[in-house]
């Protein structure tokens, strides 16, 4: 197929946390976040390649007053196995992230984050179409969320399920 020689690809991630992004000690709180956001992919020989993502991520603050949202930008490099319609893969990397639309609160420590990715997956040739299920990792240094009590604040573990629709 033409297409799958292509060097360079594009696409639309989107997806959920599997994990609560912010730990409450009230029941209720918390919940998870969806997320969507674009990426580009340069495919390399020999079954490897880098990606860089831009992924927005909604955030459900219930103990403040507001909302918030986050981008995070990870930039991975990934291998793939075989070279049938679907080939699993491996991935891993660095991350970056920045809180947005939430108020100063007392207990926002840093409003931007870094720290690795890992993850792994499919990708399935539908006709011109690259359909990747995948399962992810963010290991963060900080918590950028964090109250002296301890009752409220940010998980440094977030675990992603994202689906990609690329070609």
């Amino acid at each position: 197929m033409a297409l799958s020689a292509q060097p360079f690809g594009a696409g639309l991630k989107l997806g959920a946390t599997l994990n609560d992004a912010i730990n409450f000690n009230v029941v209720g709180h918390g919940g998870r976040n969806f997320v969507v956001g674009p990426y580009i992919e340069l495919r390399l020989p020999a079954g490897f390649a880098l990606e860089a993502d831009a992924l927005y991520e909604s955030a459900k603050y219930s103990a403040v007053t507001n909302n918030g949202s986050s981008w995070q930008f990870p930039v991975m490099a990934k291998y793939k196995f075989g070279n049938g319609l679907v080939r699993p893969y491996v991935e891993g990397g660095v991350a970056f992230s920045h809180i947005t639309d939430l108020a100063d609160i007392p207990e926002l420590n840093h409003r931007s984050n870094f720290g690795i990715v890992v993850g792994g997956g499919l990708e399935i040739h539908a006709l011109f179409l690259r359909i990747t299920p995948e399962v992810r990792y963010n290991g963060w240094a900080l918590k950028n969320i964090q109250s002296t009590t301890g009752a409220f604040q940010s998980t440094r573990n977030e675990a992603l399920f994202l689906v990609g629709f690329g070609f």
